[in-house]
């Protein structure tokens, strides 16, 4: 099974109808490039899309992309799903999921890396056995449907108790920390950046995109600090230095989830 960069901080999408894009997508600075064959694609232009992006893994088999598909129960999954047959097609990106039966769906035909994509009531009531599923990586927040699924009005501050649970079940399940929703509104870089720092603070490693102008933003966001280096390095060079006595530095304790934290820090800097 192919692995996915554990580092991938941005995930941007492609429509799938749009082959003339995937080249450009791959060509930005995204960790990791989404080729969409759901809500990007109008109905009348699934199956062809889908033929289209068969044929371009074809042809194109130096490039290595993940594919959301349709939701498991649309007449459309049952095709799309084989295209994870591809060795370009690295990961599968499951709409709606809701259950474990769903992720088994996907790996009855390849037991291949899957992001589960959470959108909905049912979907949220089974994170915990959805995280814990064999060769589940991690876990996607559908936040834009999700919010019109249980009809709650606002914005970032309504949803944080849902972003609260997707980074528990993760660490409990012991997979990679989860990636956030998308911000709608892309031509306004504060908001795309206070909401990756807001997904950053809660514990999330990463951030769907919906246009290249996003990446870099969420890029950097994700990106440790040089101030955070500069503790880090700190830190640790204060621990080597105490050959095993207690320390402090600038007046607080240093104890094991400081050194650990530091550790991460430097870890994700490289």
């Amino acid at each position: 099974m192919k692995k996915v960069n554990k580092s991938a901080r941005s995930y941007l999408f492609v429509p799938a109808n749009r082959v003339e894009r995937f080249e450009k997508a791959l060509n930005t600075q995204a960790d990791a490039v989404i080729i969409d064959l759901e809500d990007a694609v109008p109905t009348d232009l699934k199956i062809s899309a889908r033929e289209s992006l068969k044929q371009w893994l074809i042809e194109h088999p130096q490039y290595q992309v993940m594919i959301r598909t349709n939701a498991i129960n649309t007449e459309w999954f049952s095709e799309d799903i084989q295209l994870a047959k591809f060795d370009n097609v690295i990961a599968i990106i499951l709409p709606k999921t809701e259950s474990v039966e769903d992720i088994k769906a996907i790996h009855a035909v390849k037991k291949i890396a899957t992001y589960a994509l959470i959108e909905t009531p049912l979907g949220f009531a089974n994170i915990r056995q959805i995280a814990q599923a064999e060769n589940v990586n991690a876990l996607m927040f559908g936040s834009i449907d999700f919010q019109l699924e249980m009809n709650m009005q606002g914005g970032y501050e309504e949803l944080l108790s849902f972003r609260n649970e997707f980074v528990l079940a993760s660490k409990l399940a012991g997979i990679e920390a989860p990636i956030d929703g998308v911000t709608v509104d892309f031509k306004n870089e504060a908001i795309v950046k206070l909401e990756t720092q807001q997904a950053k603070n809660l514990g999330f490693t990463g951030k769907l995109c919906i246009h290249p102008n996003q990446v870099d933003i969420v890029n950097l966001t994700f990106t440790p600090t040089e101030a955070e280096i500069a503790w880090a390095n700190k830190v640790l060079d204060a621990v080597n230095e105490a050959q095993g006595q207690a320390i402090s530095l600038e007046g607080k304790m240093i104890d094991l989830p400081v050194i650990l934290r530091a550790e991460k820090i430097l870890k994700q800097a490289n």
